[in-house]
């Protein structure tokens, strides 16, 4: 019953091809190996952000900064490019790395903006030391040499992933309630939001597919 609930949403944001997924327990995960990555990578930058930053007024990265973090997403780009218009091969080691990339990237723009402090006076931007990008960056290889591996079970590995994908939609849809003062009421539409967008995105790539 697990199995089919977490396929489900994961079939919201993922092509699901067999091949292109990573097992864990004999079993395939519900998203693909560069879905795995650009969501461990998500995590990894979020939870420290979260947990390090979020009594901080932050901005976005200065521009010297964001250029370093834009290139870092170029990798999954020209590998995505390159598989899908079938100029070369990838693996899922090479899409499980690059989606790590990519999706570290996004939080040290989107968060800033979610929490609603970027425009505030003096607010400092988000990286200001080596370790607001090496820390998440060793938990993201940490996780996604766990995964890769093996080292978790299937229940624990896919349910994690499902459950970021779910909160980083909460995230996203929060910005149709940023004008709610009511923190608790805020996020329960965002919430409220996020399980309607992945549940009609999955019913939808079903029955385009069948």
């Amino acid at each position: 019953m697990l199995q089919e609930i977490l396929h489900f949403f994961g079939r919201a944001i993922c092509h699901q091809i067999e091949e292109r997924s990573l097992l864990a327990s004999g079993k395939t995960l519900s998203v693909c190996a560069r879905d795995t990555g650009i969501y461990i990578g998500i995590f990894s930058s979020l939870f420290y952000l979260h947990m390090t930053k979020r009594n901080t007024n932050i901005t976005i990265p200065t521009i010297r900064t964001s250029f370093f973090l834009l290139l870092l997403m170029a990798p999954m780009i020209m590998d995505g490019l390159g598989s899908y218009t079938h100029v070369f091969e990838s693996s899922n080691v090479r899409r499980l790395v690059t989606g790590i990339y990519f999706g570290l990237v996004l939080p040290y723009f989107l968060y800033p903006l979610v929490i609603g402090k970027a425009l505030k006076k003096k607010a400092q931007p988000v990286i200001t030391k080596a370790a607001d990008f090496l820390i998440p960056f060793l938990i993201s290889c940490s996780l996604g040499g766990l995964v890769y591996w093996g080292g978790l079970p299937f229940k624990v590995i896919d349910s994690f992933i499902i459950l970021v994908i779910f909160s980083w939609g909460s995230l996203l849809v929060s910005f149709l309630f940023s004008k709610i003062q009511h923190n608790l009421l805020k996020w329960t539409f965002s919430i409220a939001g996020s399980l309607a967008m992945l549940t009609f995105l999955s019913i939808l790539h079903k029955l385009i597919i069948s």
